[in-house]
């Protein structure tokens, strides 16, 4: 509450009381026109789906405009009340200022404390020696300062409780006020018939400033809405707002994507960009299932690819493309012909004006990517197309991916099918004809066993979108991002063959060649998952989705398509080994007694020395050639090159890795497990068990709350006075043969559960490997 100072009072004009038979009046009349559409609906002679959809409509319709009418109703009352409260106070308070000047007093502005301004001096010496009139003056001097205090005391109440009166009225004229503006938003104006209007002038470049803005504020969202959108949940929108866009579509039914794209061509510069950004907004919001309009549990209207403008939705829909010359890896010989490449040059550029954050869960989107995917499909080198034109499958297909690649629910279905309807459908379904079925899988394939020739920008950005919520708080998101990593790690584990030998334009070339970025990209968005291919108890991870269905020989494959792009080999091994660190770690921390850490941890290590092998076998390289491409990856690997502490796997709480992984300690830890290659290839089970053991023992040394080791009679001389651990080289000195030996029997003796994560490390390397849980 906040006391108003004199000088306000003094100027107000407590005149709420004429407000409130107005509100009133208002109210009454909404609740008289919804109750007049009710009517008239039940009143036409009709039925079927039609009536009871004008029904619903008419119901929600006048549900809504009931609440409007009672927050005119709140209005009033607010009004009323805060006259019968103020305007008193107000009136006393004027009365008593006024009259107190006058009578020569003043009143403080700020905590209204009255001061008496009579001279008494003056008169003091008006009155020279007439000891009578002395007495007066001081009598009256006495009684004025009684009046000054009393007052004071009055009114310095009168302006708390006008304080309190003027706080609890403004809250509730505010309050009526706030459910005014939300009941009846600036979109309430919004109708399909000022849709048309709208449309046909920014077509003729007629549109007013006033038109303009209108389109800008129907494809408004405000930046919850943008967030539930990105979360996945349905967005709510006023049944006007949502009425204008549709309209707006309808309106656009008759013209090709060009024209739709050319929409305000003729305004303003400024204003053309306001009216293409507002195009491009008006359909993702349009073509986005999350988008609807509806409340009080009456049937909603929803977004979808149906609302498009049809020339859009066919676009989007229809086989993108017809083969000329079906020669397919030869390069030269093979020819398609995309009739409306112009148009989908013309969506993509359209759309790269608009919002990103609306470009979330849409069908537009959906049908971008899987048109990409397809025409990537034809497998061919070259489009006809217009003289001079030099598009290619490719690169047509990598501005598609491009522009629609950020939309993580659109990437998610592209990838997984989506979501599945009562009625058996999926939501990729909107994308393909009617009564077709999308097949995930065959785009996945087309997206992956392709030659991109350079453009893999787009499918990298794909790919990327895939994995970018894996470890979200965000339950929806982490799922979905599961997913759909699992949808991409589960293709390449059943079609590594195709995948290390893609039929590329320049003959048979692993992915890795022919598109390195494309391969990076999945190294990071599947680095993430790599304990849940094994199994890892999904109570230690912080991802969720993907599902634990993979078998060893699915671990292998995938190892081995990544390892086909050196950057994405090191990136995805080093991302590997830091998981068996910290499985490793937990081993030693809890006791050194749970067999499944070292099963799991074997079975990483595993896979990646299998993958290895099949890569290298693929390529048919050397012993020698072997050891040097291993010694590459290991190398940089444990040195943490592509280190990036968000794409490592992160096992239990035990250390916080977004926090401390820079640590240079931490680091070394991490990687530490990553193996050492001497002069031949060991990449068997059996491989280095002492550098696990310090793994193990280093782990441990980084646990929180640790115990000082330095005091155990087993393992404490490896430690300096500092309590810090000494590198291996250091425990090995110059007779690793002698030293390194007496460490593994050291920490045996410390760690007896070594033979549990011995006999675990070993079954993860069984042929059949741990077995999905």
């Amino acid at each position: 509450m906040k006391v108003p100072n004199v000088s306000q009072v003094m100027f107000w004009n407590v005149d709420m009381g004429s407000v409130a038979p107005k509100a009133t009046l208002i109210a009454q009349g909404i609740r008289d026109a919804a109750d007049t559409m009710n009517k008239t609906v039940d009143g036409l002679n009709w039925s079927g789906d039609g009536r009871r959809g004008a029904e619903n409509r008419a119901e929600r319709e006048r549900t809504e405009m009931r609440l409007v009418a009672d927050a005119f109703d709140d209005l009033a009352t607010a009004c009323l009340n805060g006259q019968t409260a103020m305007g008193p106070l107000v009136s006393t308070a004027k009365q008593s200022v006024t009259s107190l000047r006058k009578d020569g007093y003043e009143v403080d502005d700020g905590d209204w404390s009255v001061r008496d301004t009579y001279n008494y001096q003056a008169a003091l010496d008006a009155a020279g020696k007439d000891q009578k009139l002395i007495d007066q003056v001081n009598t009256l001097q006495s009684t004025r300062q009684n009046e000054a205090s009393n007052q004071t005391v009055t009114l310095q109440r009168l302006a708390a409780d006008l304080g309190w009166a003027d706080a609890a009225a403004t809250t509730a004229i505010r309050t009526a006020l706030n459910s005014i503006e939300q009941l009846t938003p600036a979109t309430s104006g919004l109708n399909p018939t000022v849709a048309a209007q709208d449309e046909a002038a920014l077509r003729n470049g007629t549109a007013t400033p006033e038109q303009v803005e209108r389109l800008q504020l129907a494809t408004h969202l405000t930046q919850q809405q943008l967030d539930d959108l990105l979360a996945g949940k349905q967005v709510d929108l006023p049944q006007g707002q949502f009425d204008y866009l549709r309209g707006l579509m309808r309106s656009m039914d008759t013209m090709s994507v060009t024209d739709i794209k050319k929409l305000g061509d003729g305004l303003p510069a400024d204003q053309q960009t306001i009216v293409r950004a507002g195009v491009a907004d008006a359909l993702q919001i349009m073509s986005n299932p999350q988008i609807e309009a509806g409340r009080q549990g009456v049937a909603a209207d929803t977004g979808g690819m149906a609302l498009l403008p049809t020339q859009v939705r066919t676009l989007l829909t229809e086989k993108p493309y017809k083969s000329l010359n079906p020669a397919r890896g030869g390069g030269a010989g093979g020819v398609i012909e995309v009739p409306r490449m112009g148009d989908f040059n013309a969506l993509t550029d359209l759309l790269g004006n608009g919002n990103a954050g609306l470009a979330q869960g849409t069908d537009i989107d959906r049908g971008l990517l899987k048109q990409g995917a397809e025409i990537a499909g034809s497998n061919v080198k070259n489009i006809q197309g217009p003289w001079g034109s030099t598009e290619t499958p490719s690169s047509l297909a990598d501005k598609m991916l491009s522009r629609a690649g950020g939309d993580h629910l659109a990437v998610h279905d592209l990838l997984t099918g989506g979501a599945q309807s009562p009625d058996g459908t999926h939501r990729m379904d909107v994308t393909v004809t009617p009564g077709g079925k999308y097949n995930p899988d065959s785009h996945i394939g087309n997206l992956l066993n392709h030659n991109w020739e350079g453009h893999d920008a787009g499918i990298a950005k794909v790919v990327s979108t895939a994995g970018e919520f894996a470890t979200s708080p965000i339950d929806a998101q982490r799922v979905d991002s599961g997913e759909s990593a699992h949808a991409l790690a589960s293709y390449m584990s059943k079609h590594e063959d195709e995948l290390l030998k893609i039929n590329s334009f320049e003959g048979r070339q692993e992915i890795g060649v022919a598109n390195p970025a494309l391969t990076q990209a999945l190294a990071s968005t599947l680095s993430p998952y790599i304990p849940d291919m094994v199994s890892v108890d999904p109570g230690m991870l912080h991802t969720g989705g993907f599902e634990h269905d993979f078998s060893a020989d699915a671990v292998k494959k995938v190892f081995a398509v990544i390892d086909t792009d050196k950057q994405a080999a090191i990136q995805f091994n080093g991302s590997a080994y830091a998981a068996v660190s910290q499985l490793n770690q937990q081993f030693g921390a809890s006791g050194a007694n749970e067999y499944e850490l070292g099963e799991w941890a074997g079975a990483i290590d595993a896979g990646a020395k299998d993958g290895m092998k099949l890569e290298f076998t693929a390529r048919q390289l050397s012993e020698a050639q072997q050891v040097k491409e291993a010694t590459t990856v290991f190398d940089s690997a444990r040195e943490g090159v592509a280190f990036t502490a968000k794409r490592i796997p992160i096992v239990g709480d035990v250390v916080e890795l977004g926090v401390k992984a820079s640590s240079p300690e931490v680091k070394a830890w991490l990687f530490g497990s990553v193996p050492e290659v001497h002069a031949t290839v060991d990449l068997s089970a059996n491989a280095n068990p002492v550098q696990r053991y310090y793994n193990i023992l280093e782990g441990m040394a980084q646990s929180p709350n640790h115990p000082d080791l330095r005091s155990d009679p087993n393992v404490g001389h490896y430690f300096d006075d500092t309590g810090k651990l000494k590198s291996l080289d250091e425990i090995g000195g110059k007779d690793p043969r002698q030293y390194l030996p007496k460490f593994d029997s050291a920490m045996r003796n410390f760690l007896p559960g070594l033979a549990n994560y011995n006999d675990g490390w070993r079954d993860g390397h069984e042929p059949n490997g741990p077995q999905p849980k």
